[in-house]
């Protein structure tokens, strides 16, 4: 997950951080899903016993075209429907403190593959923290006008070859297509679920999946979910060309 460029104030993040917090309500408020899951069949096994029922429901196991969808395993270290289009505060329940050396940032616009890359103004931060499940060197977590869009788990355990199926079991989850490979620098190999090929639906929204890591090491491997769902009309309206104008600065 590439960090945004540009950085702001620490009196700025606090403000924002009270915007984030007042974004109360279901996950991403009466947004309509696309794809529609229909009559999916609920993960078993989903972490987070005492979640609601609605909240167990939330990733499904298979779409309405009878194909199989991405799986929560029953044993993962976060439960990634109780944190996928969530508000800070639910999701920092699942989550350890900030990291000491992290301060976080923000910046005002967001991007969706759709399949080209589409930025619209939004409120956007991120912040990394600890590990509470003790699983990963550390877990980043971005938000998008109040919600949680993507997670990233940094310093994956592991022993032998690296291996990005297996990187995604041990963050609890389970695809069922296969990713496009890219060596974007020395070193560094990258694994790409896009939205057909990782089929992972939260709460009727689309995640792509990028697995990487350096040198073939697990503690420099990273796997990300990140959101990469149709825009609504709200933010069709906000969507701006950064190369032009004002937005270029």
């Amino acid at each position: 997950m590439s960090r945004p460029p540009r950085r702001t104030a620490p009196s700025a993040l606090l403000a924002l951080a009270s915007l984030l917090l007042a974004c109360e309500g279901n996950p991403y408020g009466d947004r309509p899903a696309t794809p529609r899951p229909g009559d999916a069949k609920a993960v078993e096994g989903t972490p987070g016993s005492d979640a609601p029922a609605g909240e167990k429901r939330a990733i499904p196991l298979t779409h309405a075209d009878g194909q199989p969808l991405a799986k929560v395993l029953a044993d993962s270290p976060l439960p990634w429907a109780s944190m996928l289009g969530q508000t800070p505060q639910v999701a920092e329940t699942h989550l350890g403190p900030p990291k000491p050396d992290s301060k976080g940032g923000t910046r005002d616009a967001c991007v969706r593959y759709l399949p080209e890359r589409t930025w619209f103004h939004c409120k956007q931060a991120w912040q990394r923290y600890s590990d509470k499940s003790g699983t990963f060197s550390e877990i980043q977590v971005v938000y998008e006008d109040g919600k949680v869009t993507a997670i990233a788990l940094d310093g994956i355990p592991g022993e032998g070859p690296f291996d990005p199926k297996l990187a995604l079991k041990k963050a609890g989850l389970e695809l069922p297509g296969a990713p496009t490979v890219e060596n974007p620098d020395t070193d560094v190999t990258v694994w790409s679920w896009w939205n057909s090929a990782a089929r992972l639906l939260a709460h009727e929204r689309q995640y792509r999946a990028r697995v990487s890591t350096v040198g073939g090491a697990w503690d420099k491997a990273k796997v990300e979910i990140i959101l990469n769902d149709s825009l609504s009309d709200d933010e069709k309206s906000r969507v701006f060309d950064p190369g032009a104008g004002a937005d270029a600065e």
